[in-house]
């Protein structure tokens, strides 16, 4: 029964090995001038729960073997920079021999200036694990086996035109084409074509700065249906003071869909300020209109020596195939803040550093465990709108990283092409959604080589008008310790976890124990 499963993950390698292929012949001219990197590793994982299915009642108990075998290629050059990371996800069932499978995980992305200063491409490729719906069991790594978790692999290409007008103007012409293909045979897969245009005033304008930027997104589903997402958009900036400037945007959006929420074209427009108080902080809050009412946007950002500090707002009608592009619910988005400070203290170290040091004091490793906010399929479009918030601490040996989210997502168009997915009966409870939750991470340096990590999380799933409402807690305790300053790339981790599910509607309560212990080796 699995091997249909493994030929269709297989299957999903091939666009990455094309994209990859098609990279590399990009970037051969430019090889003999680049400084490559590659970094292969191997993490072993030992697991027992105690409810490897995240089933109400007794569960099932397992022991279950992760043998996960990965690369990173990175290449930098005067003219284009690489980064290729992919893990071969092999889980073995001590109990269960049927639930044994290969999971493919890949993060690709590079960029490449063919004429200088003129023509560059960007590509990236990613396969990924996630949970498929909201009403299912909530798995927070592929070792729990739930029939809730899906592929989603995303592709894309966008070769674009950039040019600078001295300091008069600058000029953008890009082209995207994306697709999104998941293992759930009634999500429809779908490829994306995007033309952004776009016309902005230079250092010339230093008072009045102005722009003109038009785009067009049509997305295909593979049952012949389409959507196309247009928007005809001016902008203006009046700097007041150097640090505070009021902004202003005009335009047009034709929207082409069905939908069940009155027209979908309209005039938008909104107002709003940036303001820069200082080189380490950041505020820009918008407010206006468009087709579906008021539409708010903010994101402000401040930085001390020992913190980061985020905040972000926005309102938009998107899709499946465009979220799954930005990444929406991978644990990527609870260390950005951690990230940033990382870089602001260690100004010496490459990317790749930062993301390794965030991960070790994040303990992810490759069972990474912080619920966020989900993506969940669907072949609708929806109204979405996001609230993040989140501040990292760092000190000595302290290092503390705190997340809150509110996310809801109202229906736009039929629910009937949901059918397949969740069945006519629950179709209702997936019109209007709100996830709220927060996560705290907390690790402490015990030694030079030894860290203490705790972790909680809560996520509140409600499903509005609809009467249901899910409460997800985890809990984490762990330490994680390097074996020695000689061989630096060999570390392990014991970490023990609780996780459960209680609910409104019967028989959708679960709860989880589980012992994980883990070796990581990099060469």
């Amino acid at each position: 029964m699995r091997a249909p499963e493994n030929w269709r993950s297989h299957k999903h390698l091939l666009p990455a090995a094309y994209l990859a292929a098609t990279a590399m012949l990009l970037l051969s001219s430019y090889s003999d001038a680049a400084e490559w990197r590659v970094i292969r590793r191997t993490n072993l994982v030992e697991t027992y729960s105690d409810n490897v299915r995240l089933g109400g009642g007794a569960g099932t108990d397992d022991f279950i073997t992760q043998t996960n075998p990965g690369i990173t290629v990175t290449g930098i050059g005067n003219r284009f920079n690489a980064n290729i990371d992919y893990t071969l996800n092999n889980l073995i069932y001590a109990n269960n021999s049927n639930f044994n499978r290969i999971r493919h995980q890949l993060n690709a992305i590079g960029t490449a200036e063919l004429v200088k200063d003129l023509f560059f491409v960007d590509g990236s490729a990613s396969i990924r694990q996630q949970n498929t719906s909201l009403l299912g069991p909530q798995g927070i790594d592929n070792v729990n086996v739930t029939g809730n978790r899906s592929n989603v692999s995303l592709y894309s290409v966008s070769p674009y035109l950039r040019h600078r007008f001295q300091n008069f103007a600058s000029t953008e012409l890009r082209y995207i084409h994306n697709i999104v293909n998941s293992s759930a045979n009634s999500l429809f897969n779908s490829q994306g074509d995007s033309f952004l245009l776009g016309l902005n005033s230079g250092t010339a304008f230093n008072t009045l700065g102005w722009g003109v930027n038009y785009s067009n997104q049509m997305i295909h589903f593979a049952t012949g249906r389409s959507v196309e997402l247009e928007r005809t958009i001016g902008n203006l900036r009046y700097r007041v003071t150097p640090q505070f400037g009021l902004t202003a945007t005009g335009g047009y959006e034709r929207n082409s869909f069905i939908s069940i929420r009155g027209s979908p074209s309209a005039p938008l427009w909104t107002v709003g300020f940036a303001w820069a108080p200082t080189e380490r902080t950041n505020i820009a809050v918008n407010g206006g209109q468009r087709f579906f009412g008021n539409t708010y946007s903010a994101l402000a950002s401040h930085r001390t020596r020992l913190t980061a500090w985020d905040v972000s707002y926005s309102q938009d009608i998107t899709t499946f195939n465009q979220q799954a592009g930005l990444g929406l619910g991978s644990s990527a988005g609870f260390g950005g803040s951690l990230n940033q400070l990382l870089a602001a203290q260690n100004p010496t170290l490459s990317p790749d550093a930062i993301q390794q040091a965030s991960g070790a004091i994040l303990g992810l490793g490759a069972t990474g465990s912080f619920f966020g906010p989900t993506n969940f399929l669907t072949n609708r479009l929806f109204l979405q709108k996001m609230l993040q918030a989140s501040v990292a601490m760092n000190g000595a040996r302290n290092t503390v990283v705190l997340r809150v989210f509110d996310m809801t997502r109202q229906a736009f168009s039929p629910d009937s092409v949901d059918a397949g997915l969740v069945g006519a009966g629950d179709l209702a409870l997936l019109n209007h959604t709100r996830q709220r939750g927060a996560n705290a991470l907390w690790s402490y340096r015990l030694s030079q080589l030894t860290s203490a990590n705790a972790n909680f999380g809560y996520t509140k799933f409600s499903f509005l008008g609809a009467g249901r409402v899910d409460d997800f807690w985890l809990i984490t305790l762990g330490l994680s310790r390097q074996f020695s300053q000689i061989r630096p790339n060999l570390n392990g981790t014991l970490q023990v976890r609780h996780q459960e599910r209680n609910s409104n509607q019967p028989g959708a309560d679960y709860r989880e124990n589980a012992i994980i212990a883990s070796l990581n080796m990099s060469f």
